[in-house]
């Protein structure tokens, strides 16, 4: 059994009930994202579990809001493994009844991963994907647009007919998602390149001009999504 727990965080970024945590119940309890250690989603954890211990958590990515829940559910349950998404593409982990396989995905962070259900495919995607918008490759912090394509496109090839991101709603059309990321990310490409061909001599210039109509509160994210691409095209050899 699969059961959503938000993790009671919300915000600009994290959505209104915060990020999404999944309970995957059964013999051998998994939680996918430890969340924030707010709580009241440590109560829902336990309370959801009926009196028996949570086994174990998967984290994604040590970005805080997936991974500084991780003290709480120690403290709250003092066995617990903590599983790591830094790890190797194929491990297995237990989790419920069965074991979900581990994929690595880079790109939103160096260490990202996600839990590969093959019996469901079923995905449980952290910061792949999300429903109604893009994912922010913060270059400055390690992420890398060139390798978040190349995990786009090693997580449509298993061909998932479910994601559970998150953030957002579960994703029943993930491969059509997929591919209009990565339409998104080479238009967003070509505006960027145009951009430099016209001029623009830094970051902010080029935010500007292919941004034009941005929220002033969005501007630091605009300019890391400009720097991923400007690292992707340098990669590429693809600069003027």
């Amino acid at each position: 059994m699969i059961e959503l727990i938000p993790a009671g965080n919300p915000g600009a970024f994290t959505g209104p009930t915060g990020n999404n945590t999944w309970l995957i119940d059964g013999a051998e309890p998994l939680l996918v994202d430890a969340g924030v250690g707010a709580a009241a989603h440590i109560a829902a954890v336990a309370s959801a579990l009926g009196g028996r211990a949570l086994a174990r958590v998967f984290v994604t990515h040590a970005h805080p809001d997936h991974a500084s829940g991780v003290p709480a559910l120690r403290a709250r349950w003092p066995g617990i493994e903590v599983v790591a998404g830094a790890r190797p593409s194929g491990q297995t982990i237990r989790a419920g009844d069965g074991s979900l396989e581990i994929v690595a995905t880079p790109g939103h962070a160096p260490d990202h991963a996600c839990l590969w259900d093959a019996r469901e495919r079923a995905l449980f995607a952290g910061d792949l994907l999300v429903a109604g918008g893009t994912i922010m490759i913060a270059a400055s912090d390690g992420g890398s647009l060139r390798a978040y394509l190349t995990s786009l496109a090693q997580v449509r090839a298993l061909g998932p007919a479910r994601v559970y991101p998150g953030h957002g709603p579960v994703i029943d059309e993930p491969v059509a998602l997929i591919d209009q990321y990565i339409a998104h990310r080479q238009a967003r490409e070509a505006q960027v390149l145009s951009a430099i061909e016209g001029g623009a001599a830094d970051p902010d210039e080029i935010v500007r001009l292919v941004y034009p109509d941005l929220n002033p509160a969005l501007a630091g994210a605009a300019r890391e999504t400009v720097l991923a691409h400007l690292q992707k095209l340098v990669e590429d050899g693809r600069m003027p």
